[in-house]
């Protein structure tokens, strides 16, 4: 089995990198001795029971080996990330190694939209809280949060502005309370780790994004699109992204990104602060929205992989896709409320279906990989608005939704409330 895998992840990568380079591929390796499906469905499935332990026992802190295992999971993750892009540019590769890619492929989509959160977390012992006065429902945006929610929320607040608070802390403090309501939700109820979370990820905003002063102004009053960020013209022609495409009917505002029409730069100094400024734009807008109306507000994800090929198999890529997965993961958590991808190969669109089978309802929800027979799926989550952005939009018109000829931003479905 160690002699396929090898053999196979060897192949793959020394026949992409010759795409890439335009050498010569070097004579295959050759085959090592038949290796029975039966064995390899086994190794897969017992993956994906492994998974499901360490993202549930993650959440228990008082489980040492839990927790080393999780953080060995989340490594392991971006670490499979470069062999999960090759498999998809070269699928010649032997059932274990499927296996193996399919369960990166739900960890990683783990580490982006919190399925890890499969049961509540415990609260924190009272000990352990910091101390505050009493809360209000008003301090947290109007009653998102649960009693115990609040009151963490709470007094993480009153921690932030007792002690030196961070430079970049918004001065609105119901953004803030929806801020820490998406730590919450994503690490539990421990105060003392809630705060110490929420101020590595302002200073790794303040250290890392670009200075973009009057776009988080915009975002305070309006949706925005992707042609609006920093270097946002080039990114018409070379990173087609759809910043705010209408609504799902469950309310949740829609993301595209459409990635295998991407045009990967030579280098990212243009590629890094348009994707960066775009997130955290999308964020403060999200924030905002959450505030305004009463509810927490999460995108839903749409990965188009249509024309996906070995021309995204770069270092600088690689290194890009990486450094985006964990600033997801670690600093902005709780912001997705479910991921699609379409146009995905054929065989992992089929692995997914087998290994959902498995998978609970609540991961099942928030996870989506369909092939290029994905219109009458999409039908039942998007509204008509939402489904021309996906289906009919040019990449010019889709890197300056949600305008559409002139016209003003989409609603939320029922919404009564008039939000720019």
């Amino acid at each position: 089995a160690v002699q396929q895998l090898t053999a196979d992840c060897t192949s793959m990568i020394l026949s992409a990198l010759a795409r890439v380079t335009g050498r010569t591929p070097a004579p295959p390796l050759p085959p090592p001795p038949a290796f029975p499906i039966a064995v390899a469905a086994a190794a897969t499935v017992a993956l994906v029971v492994a998974a499901l332990f360490i993202m549930v026992g993650r959440r228990r802190k008082e489980n040492v080996l839990a927790s080393v295992l999780a953080s060995s999971w989340r490594v392991a993750n971006v670490a499979l990330l470069p062999v999960l892009l090759l498999t998809v540019a070269e699928p010649r590769a032997s059932p274990l190694l499927l296996g193996v890619m399919a369960v990166a492929s739900l960890g990683a989509a783990s580490c982006l939209i919190g399925t890890a959160s499969l049961r509540p977390a415990k609260s924190a012992p009272p000990s352990r809280a910091l101390s505050a006065p009493s809360p209000t429902p008003d301090d947290c945006g109007g009653g998102m949060a649960t009693p115990d929610e609040l009151a963490v929320i709470y007094a993480v607040k009153h921690s932030l502005r007792q002690s030196p608070p961070p430079p970049n802390l918004p001065e609105d403090g119901k953004v803030v309370a929806v801020q820490l309501l998406r730590v919450v939700r994503e690490h539990g109820t421990d105060a003392r780790a809630v705060e110490r979370v929420y101020r590595r990820a302002l200073a790794w905003k303040r250290d890392n994004l670009p200075d973009k002063p009057e776009l988080d102004a915009l975002a305070e009053s309006r949706w925005l699109c992707a042609a609006e960020m920093p270097h946002g013209e080039w990114a018409v022609g070379h990173w087609p992204i759809g910043f705010h495409c209408g609504y799902s009917k469950s309310g949740s505002p829609v993301k595209i990104e459409r990635l295998g029409a991407c045009a990967p730069p030579s280098d990212t100094k243009l590629l890094y602060p348009y994707y960066l400024a775009l997130v955290d734009t999308l964020q403060r807008r999200l924030d905002r929205t959450s505030v305004t109306s009463g509810r927490l507000q999460q995108t839903y994800e749409l990965f188009d992989l249509a024309g996906l090929g070995t021309h995204m198999v770069t270092f600088t890529m690689l290194s890009f896709t990486k450094d985006v997965m964990l600033a997801f993961a670690t600093h902005y958590p709780s912001s997705f409320s479910k991921a699609v991808v379409i146009n995905a190969p054929s065989f992992m669109a089929r692995l997914y279906r087998i290994l959902s089978t498995v998978l609970p309802a609540s991961v099942k929800a928030k996870v989506s990989i369909l092939g290029a027979e994905y219109e009458a799926e999409l039908a039942n989550d998007l509204t008509p608005e939402t489904l021309y952005w996906v289906t009919t939009a040019s990449h010019a018109q889709l890197c300056r939704a949600p305008f559409r000829d002139g016209a003003a931003p989409a609603q939320p479905a029922g919404s009564s409330r008039a939000v720019r």
